[in-house]
């Protein structure tokens, strides 16, 4: 198992001064060397792709020592097989990305021979603020798009996942010299300053409310931002669905990471008449799933104490309104006695609006189920609240799908499964309003990641010398020809 000293517990000062004097080296490598080849930036994908396949069983060693268990396989699905997607993605469409792309010129322009293009220019230096929960994958996926657009970048990693955030600072100190890419650990006020630095581009994941803070720190320096952020993601099993089916599907997208995902289905809305049959078959799934909680290898624990006792409350508290709850814990172990910070899948049956569970994002194995009788109540529930990262929807009328997707908002969305939107590669990915704003993956990061500078290229003649000063009745025929109107009187009348 690795384990090393954090750098975390280093003084914050030293920190930001080094981050100041790498950003500073960066900007300067950055202007020196100008936009790089193509080449360079397949050789620095190259090198996270290559980091990640080297190390792959030490990184899942070491998150799970971070979350006291982590599932080795799901951590190889999450951590390690989804950023390198994203980065053989971006390697195989970087020389594509990179063309100039050619606009229509005005007035028939192009015959005389004027051009108008559009040209991506890298940004210069990006930070990436990565989360706890994918501290690996959120770290380095978007490395994709932003080597891609021939950027450097700084990361700055969580501190609540300190020995993988140790691990991954060496690793990519041994991969990139610190004017490409350089890692970084540090408390809340090592994690404003990093905010505050006069980056190019900010990416941050996390909650709305750090999200805002971010954003206050960079707006004085204009720094744009791309911000992936969370929210209670919704699900929608409509009347004739295959309840067998949405069971499997659902719990297979919230057990990962035990629900510690920002586009995990936060809580189901089915039709009443089927909420029961639902419930059931969500039982059997888990009980099949996971015969076994404490010592069973697949099953992930909270990451932090803070974290599980955060979810624990919310179990307290739906117990003391009297909501009906569903553990999944076939082997009936116990969990109490503090031993363990994992937590069994567990169904709360019908709960108010004023719990915790339904009021904040949940971000553990706890999955509210609410029933519905008609679709406009569960539409206008969803749209009375704030957009979510995510919703997803199981059945198979084409009718109620279209409704569903047209009368809802949501970052991204799923029909009959859930968060299989992130693992496609050519689509995008982001939130909007409370869950975030901006898009990556599938080329759009390279976009965001660039800069898109529209240049045009004037013939030898140009006909539009005619609309200058000293205006004259020819300009005025040139111009009524070009509104496509008769032309103007000239005695004021």
């Amino acid at each position: 198992m690795y384990d090393t000293v954090t750098p975390a517990l280093a003084s914050s000062p030293d920190i930001i001064a080094k981050m100041r004097e790498v950003l500073s080296r960066q900007h300067a490598a950055f202007l020196a060397e100008g936009p790089p080849p193509a080449e360079l930036r397949i050789d620095r994908i190259d090198r996270v792709i290559a980091l990640l396949l080297e190390n792959q069983t030490r990184l899942c060693k070491t998150l799970a020592t971070d979350f006291s268990w982590r599932s080795h396989d799901q951590s190889l699905l999450t951590d390690v097989l989804l950023p390198i997607r994203s980065l053989r993605h971006a390697r195989a469409n970087v020389r594509r990305w990179m063309k100039p792309e050619r606009r229509r010129t005005e007035f028939g322009m192009d015959l005389l021979g004027a051009k108008a293009l559009v040209r991506y220019q890298p940004l210069g230096t990006v930070g990436i603020i990565a989360p706890w929960n994918f501290p690996v994958a959120i770290a380095l996926a978007p490395l994709a798009e932003v080597l891609a657009a021939g950027n450097r970048a700084m990361i700055k990693l969580s501190e609540f996942t300190p020995a993988t955030a140790a691990f991954l600072i060496e690793l990519i100190a041994r991969r990139f010299d610190e004017t490409e890419v350089a890692a970084f650990v540090g408390d809340a006020e090592m994690g404003a300053a990093f905010a505050a630095l006069p980056l190019d581009h900010i990416v941050f994941t996390g909650s709305p409310r750090v999200a805002r803070l971010v954003m206050r720190a960079a707006a004085d320096n204009l720094t744009p931002l791309t911000l992936e952020l969370g929210g209670k993601s919704p699900t929608i099993v409509g009347r004739g669905a295959d309840l067998d089916r949405a069971a499997r599907r659902i719990w297979g997208g919230k057990s990962v990471n035990s629900g510690q995902a920002c586009i995990a289905p936060d809580y189901v809305f089915v039709h009443e008449a089927d909420r029961d049959r639902l419930v059931d078959s969500m039982v059997r799934v888990m009980e099949r799933t996971f015969p076994s909680i404490r010592d069973n290898p697949d099953y992930t624990a909270q990451v932090t104490p803070a974290q599980h006792a955060r979810v624990q409350s919310y179990l307290a508290d739906a117990r003391s309104r009297g909501v009906r709850i569903v553990e999944v814990n076939p082997a009936d172990e116990h969990f109490a006695d503090g031993g363990s910070r994992k937590i069994p899948p567990t169904l709360l049956i019908e709960p108010p609006d004023d719990a915790l569970v339904m009021r904040d994002e949940i971000f553990g194995p706890l999955l509210p189920i609410r029933s519905y009788r008609t679709l406009d109540d569960v539409l206008a529930y969803i749209n009375a609240r704030p957009r979510p990262l995510a919703l997803y929807y199981f059945g198979d009328d084409k009718v109620e799908t279209e409704r569903v997707l047209a009368q809802t908002s949501s970052g991204g969305a799923c029909v009959n499964d859930v968060m299989m939107h992130v693992f496609q590669s050519d689509l995008p990915f982001g939130g909007c309003g409370n869950s975030g704003f901006g898009r990556y993956h599938g080329g759009e990061g390279f976009k965001a990641f660039s800069l898109m500078r529209p240049i045009y290229f004037a013939p030898r003649f140009n006909i539009l010398a005619l609309l200058r000063p000293p205006y004259s009745a020819r300009m005025r025929r040139a111009l009524s020809f070009l509104l496509r109107s008769r032309p103007a009187n000239t005695d004021g009348h």
